[in-house]
């Protein structure tokens, strides 16, 4: 129970690393905002976080690429818990294709969705931290970004973004006791994941380059962030962490 009573908010919550890191937190003590766009998504993470761990967890339905609906969950955590202590930001989409070929609106909404909603999230409820002086905020990266392949320089750039955006901002959240660091997973076993691993012949590759001998699944990334998130990661800051299997950097 490192994270006992503390109140936090997970966007992209329904579903894979999101859902992962949500009931890991709940287990650990956190009450918990859920975010998603799908409701059914959401209302299913926030059952399993209430019969599975007794923390009380909100639904917060809604596209953090909008400044309204970072707005809402702000409103949200100020009126059900009176204070923001921990935002994990990990909302993303994946849209591959060459350069030469992919569209500009893709660019535009890979974009939105996979790092402006982390500065809007960070923008509007990191305030709030800022003003009590504590917080921990922790947002999902990608090796992507240390090392992107083809047919996914936009989503490289995407992450490359959120981990830099995140290592500026710890210099400037620090001053007021709010922590900002990043988790980069490697090849993770989620929705987002399958377009790596759609076929056996992909999966056995992307096996054999992984040193630890295996694929990642989603509750891989939980124990790094309970970490990021509890005071024994105080001397932690602007920090972005492989969990990868030991792809990069073995």
């Amino acid at each position: 129970m490192r994270l006992k009573d503390k109140k936090a908010v997970v966007t992209g919550a329904g579903q894979g690393i999101g859902k992962a890191i949500a009931l890991g937190l709940a287990r650990e003590g956190c009450d918990v905002v859920v975010n998603d766009i799908l409701e059914d998504l959401v209302e299913e993470c926030v059952r399993e976080i209430q019969e599975e761990t007794g923390r009380k967890a909100l639904p917060a339905v809604g596209d953090v690429s909008q400044r309204d609906t970072a707005v809402k969950i702000r409103d949200l955590m100020q009126r059900e818990f009176g204070r923001i202590d921990i935002m994990l930001n990990n909302a993303g989409i994946m849209i591959s294709g060459l350069v030469v070929d992919y569209r500009e609106e893709d660019w535009d909404k890979i974009f939105a969705v996979n790092a402006k909603s982390v500065f809007l999230m960070c923008k509007i409820l990191g305030k709030v931290m800022v003003e009590q002086k504590y917080g921990k905020i922790v947002n999902v990266s990608s090796i992507g970004a240390k090392d992107g392949d083809k047919n996914q320089a936009a989503y490289a750039a995407t992450k490359a973004a959120v981990q830099n955006f995140s290592r500026s901002l710890s210099k400037e959240m620090i001053l007021h006791n709010v922590h900002v660091n990043s988790i980069c997973p490697g090849i993770v076993q989620t929705e987002l994941g399958k377009v790596n691993l759609d076929t056996e012949e992909k999966r056995q590759f992307f096996i054999n380059k992984v040193p630890r001998g295996r694929l990642s699944v989603p509750e891989d990334m939980v124990g790094l962030t309970v970490f990021l998130c509890s005071d024994e990661s105080d001397y932690v800051v602007g920090q972005a962490i492989n969990v990868d299997g030991g792809i990069l950097y073995f």
